[in-house]
């Protein structure tokens, strides 16, 4: 991603960054129904309070890592006898108790996970408020976000740093939002999401070479990109025309003729294609600009995309002259865009290129306060 990011990447308002909220979309049936099946769980205050609290821990009963096999007698007289009162595991455990303490505040949030979890086949992919935790699924026994139970879950969103950046971060990134900088963060957290719910996705095993971001301009579809930009997929080169008619209808079809749509100018939306019948899944809404990535474009290209419609028309949307991208050989795969299930994060560390966009956006906030 261009280091620039603060002049290329338009900042969204607060109301096109809610509207990508999953409740939001998913609220109109036409889209709802393009989607794939999804429980919505609100997120209680408690809830928020422990997510931002340091540290991860899971208790002897926690059902989101395997059983522990418990040591036999003789095991645990060798284990006294060498190491005397001081047992290894025993900080860990008394962490363990804490943690599952601190649970208790939402008992009640966690049986509805348990419960959506049942209503949809056992397994679900969950997702925040505009991220799902891709970024923690280190901490997860499979390596992925498949969850069984409310306790996955949990350790999932506790684990993600995207998810984090949801509860403290994401409204920094809008042109018109008012930090109070003198408000706890944890308060402010919990205030701003209060009305957040947290999305269960029936659990699929999808192929990413057949996920893809689409762009909308000015309410057309200008731009489709590949979605993951790190792997090379030698039959998106076959493909290709057949997938980019295929979401072009979809888009027409079942999207620009929403409710959702006409409220929105711009907006970027990730797309599931099938294999053989080709077809179009919806995956998630994301703002145009802000920290969405762009994929294989840059957001100069995208702004300067032209479209037929003019500000203040009412015109439906189409797809027409689409600008489809895809890595075309092993050696102009891009490096290191690997997060993005909604709404992405690329490196938000201090002076990274969305740090320095955030950054940027405050200052612009403030300096038109002052004025």
């Amino acid at each position: 991603m261009d280091r620039d990011v603060a002049s290329i990447a338009p900042a969204p308002s607060t109301a096109a960054l809610d509207a990508c909220r999953c409740a939001s979309w998913t609220s109109e049936a036409a889209l709802r129904e393009r989607t794939f099946r999804t429980r919505h769980v609100g997120v209680p205050a408690d809830f928020v309070r422990y997510v931002l609290r340091d540290g991860v821990a899971c208790g002897a009963d926690d059902r989101s890592l395997p059983r522990r096999v418990e040591p036999d007698a003789f095991d645990a007289a060798e284990t006294r006898e060498r190491f005397g009162d001081a047992l290894i595991g025993e900080v860990g455990d008394e962490v363990g108790a804490a943690d599952a303490r601190a649970r208790e505040a939402f008992a009640a949030f966690a049986e509805e996970i348990d419960e959506a979890i049942r209503e949809l086949g056992g397994a679900v992919a969950p997702k925040f408020a505009w991220s799902a935790p891709k970024d923690a699924t280190w901490v997860s026994a499979g390596g992925t976000m498949r969850c069984r139970n409310a306790d996955e879950v949990v350790l999932l969103l506790k684990a993600s740093d995207a998810v984090v950046h949801d509860l403290t971060e994401a409204y920094n990134a809008c042109v018109d939002y008012d930090r109070d900088e003198g408000e706890d963060e944890e308060e402010r957290a919990v205030r701003e999401h209060a009305s957040t719910t947290l999305a269960l996705r029936e659990w699929f095993d999808l192929n990413p070479s057949l996920e893809f971001r689409c762009f909308v301009k000015s309410k057309n579809l200008v731009a489709v990109s590949q979605r993951h930009v790190t792997d090379f997929y030698e039959f998106l080169l076959r493909e290709k025309d057949a997938i980019e008619d295929a979401i072009a209808e979809f888009w027409e079809a079942h999207v620009s003729t929403t409710s959702w749509h006409e409220k929105q100018r711009d907006y970027v939306f990730d797309v599931y294609v099938t294999p053989k019948t080709k077809k179009v899944k919806i995956i998630d809404f994301n703002v145009w600009g802000g920290t969405t990535l762009p994929m294989l474009f840059e957001w100069r290209e995208l702004e300067a995309m032209e479209c037929s419609v003019k500000p203040g028309d009412d015109e439906r949307g189409y797809a027409d002259n689409i600008e489809f991208r895809i890595i075309e050989s092993q050696g102009h795969i891009r490096p290191g865009l690997q997060l993005g299930v909604p709404y992405d994060l690329y490196d938000t560390s201090e002076g990274s290129a969305i740090s320095e966009f955030l950054e940027a956006q405050r200052r612009q906030q403030e300096s038109e306060k002052a004025a």
